[in-house]
């Protein structure tokens, strides 16, 4: 019996796809079919924001796997909704480096850019935060596959001097080589999500035990049993991650629109988690940060080691509590005053080890290099006072 894998046409995806693909190979013994599905976002025009938002791109996949057409929907997780789906499980797979990166011509940097270069981004979230560190770009809306996109700053009819790209993105279609520089978190914190994959299955399929399909000729047949792939799919440190970062996109009820950045990582048996909400114009950025910590996992395996399967779920909870009360406190300093949400609701996070709110002046956001994973926030900028929003 073949699993058939549903995805978007595109390149990326189905490269995506691809390793998803090989990997459920691996773990079932089954052959694997690809199954593309057209969206809508694939055949429209225009912003994201103009078309509703990134559940263009997965509604389509849903309804395949809910019919039956495909087996397992294989997404990139900043596309999906923050709210569950009925009658699907979502199950997140080692997530690729979640940073965005600069793709300019004469290998210019940031900090290297002329004054008013073309710098063209399809994302809010990276245009505000562009113009915190350089307001004196020119930012431009643009959309297209990321050959496409590439080309505008490095083809032989380039009109920009730069885009602005996803590392994980380039990664897996082998194009780092286009990539100038690696944008540090703390210059531009990535899109919730962003660098790992959404593979959903039918909730139905992980216990197959309880029901069997009706054949056409009154036999029956026992439906896949999807539940070894969740287990082997799930990568602990990464579902920590993208849980606490989307309970904050949910919070903060923001919608693609809005520059919100985020960036968790597991390390030293605590979940760290750092938020930006920035003004359109880049005017002005709310940056919190907090940390919480985990139960220690039995048999003594640290969380940030390179496992999967077999996890517990307590730990689901103190992530999304930990992405709830960063967006509380950032609601609490004002981000709503900010940017396009639609939460306004109570402020004042009570995580122990929490740091207060900093609110950055145009062109002073911290631009300084830090290493990996590296979650602080600040540096030696004086921050603007709440009286100057």
């Amino acid at each position: 019996m073949s699993i058939r894998v549903g995805t978007r046409g595109s390149a990326l995806a189905t490269t995506q796809t691809g390793l998803v693909a090989r990997r459920i190979e691996h773990l079932t013994g089954h052959p694997v079919e690809i199954v593309r599905i057209r969206t809508e976002g694939d055949v429209r025009s225009g912003s994201l924001a103009s078309m509703g938002g990134t559940g263009v791109f997965v509604t389509a996949l849903r309804e395949a796997l809910l019919d039956g057409r495909c087996d397992v929907a294989v997404h990139s997780l900043k596309d999906l909704p923050t709210g569950a789906a009925e009658g699907l499980t979502l199950v997140t797979p080692e997530r690729e480096n979640p940073r965005d990166v600069l793709c300019a011509r004469n290998g210019w940097t940031l900090a290297t850019l002329p004054r008013g270069a073309k710098v063209g981004t399809g994302s809010p979230r990276r245009a505000a935060q562009l113009l915190a560190v350089r307001p004196d770009l020119d930012v431009l809306d643009i959309r297209g596959n990321v050959d496409t996109r590439l080309a505008r700053a490095l083809g032989p009819d380039a009109d920009l001097d730069a885009v602005v790209l996803a590392y994980a993105g380039l990664s897996r279609l082998g194009r780092l080589d286009a990539v100038s520089e690696v944008i540090d978190v703390r210059v531009m914190a990535p899109a919730p999500g962003q660098g790992a994959l959404g593979v959903e299955v039918r909730t139905a399929d992980l216990s197959p035990l309880a029901s069997f399909d009706l054949l056409p000729d009154g036999g029956t047949r026992q439906p896949l049993d999807l539940a070894e792939v969740v287990a082997g799919l799930d990568h602990l440190p990464t579902r920590l991650a993208v849980l606490a970062e989307r309970a904050l996109l949910a919070r903060l009820e923001a919608g693609c629109a809005a520059p919100v950045g985020a960036h968790a990582v597991v390390e030293d048996d605590q979940l760290h988690l750092s938020a930006v909400v920035a003004r359109l114009d880049g005017g002005q950025v709310l940056t919190h940060s907090a940390r919480v910590a985990l139960p220690p996992v039995a048999g003594g395996a640290g969380r940030s080691a390179d496992t999967t399967g077999g996890v517990p779920r307590a730990d689901d909870a103190l992530a999304r509590g930990l992405g709830v009360e960063v967006a509380d406190a950032l609601l609490a300093g004002g981000a709503a005053e900010l940017a396009p949400l639609r939460a306004t609701g109570p402020g004042g996070g009570s995580l122990a080890r929490a740091e207060a709110p900093t609110l950055w002046a145009p062109g002073t956001a911290p631009t300084g290099g830090i290493e990996d994973d590296e979650l602080t926030v600040g540096g030696t900028d004086a921050p603007v006072g709440p009286e100057q929003r």
